[in-house]
């Protein structure tokens, strides 16, 4: 004897696919994952402060931060990535005042050992976390030595959350 079944226009075929017909079921009533939606809070600068170019030490006195809220997606954490800016590298950011350039670059942590970029070309990203508000800091570093003209150096970098 052949039985046939409708379930939401799917015919299931005689009741050897009786275990099909409930898998089908149960995978059609869970709960789809919400999308995921990220939006940035708040971006506080790296502000160095004046540069001395007499200094045999870096300057570290660069700190900013980064406010992220996440909800919804899948798995538990998204990665932020940081661009290269004006000097399209990671080995070493470019500040420019004017045709004048002054080389920098944001870390990972107050140690100053890992740059903050895509994970690319020895960079590493950071994570903001599902479903909280996180807030990363970006650790600025001027290496000493540098003899450059005054004026005010500046770079733009964009942050992106990548889910």
């Amino acid at each position: 004897m052949t039985k046939w079944t409708g379930f939401f226009g799917i015919d299931l075929r005689r009741m050897q696919c009786g275990a099909m017909a409930a898998v089908l079921l149960i995978a059609m009533w869970q709960p789809l994952p919400a999308w995921a939606s990220c939006s940035f809070i708040s971006v506080t600068d790296v502000g160095f402060g004046t540069y001395n170019v007499f200094d045999a030490l870096p300057n570290t006195s660069g700190v900013g931060s980064i406010t992220i809220k996440c909800q919804g997606g899948p798995g538990y954490a998204y990665d932020i990535t940081l661009s290269t800016g004006q000097s399209h590298s990671f080995a070493s950011r470019l500040m420019k005042s004017g045709a004048n350039s002054l080389s920098y670059n944001i870390y990972t942590s107050a140690t100053r050992s890992i740059v903050w970029g895509d994970g690319t070309a020895g960079s590493s990203t950071q994570s903001a976390y599902k479903n909280s508000t996180t807030t990363l800091s970006l650790f600025g570093q001027i290496p000493a030595g540098q003899d450059v003209a005054n004026g005010i150096y500046t770079d733009n970098l964009i942050a992106t959350v990548n889910f």
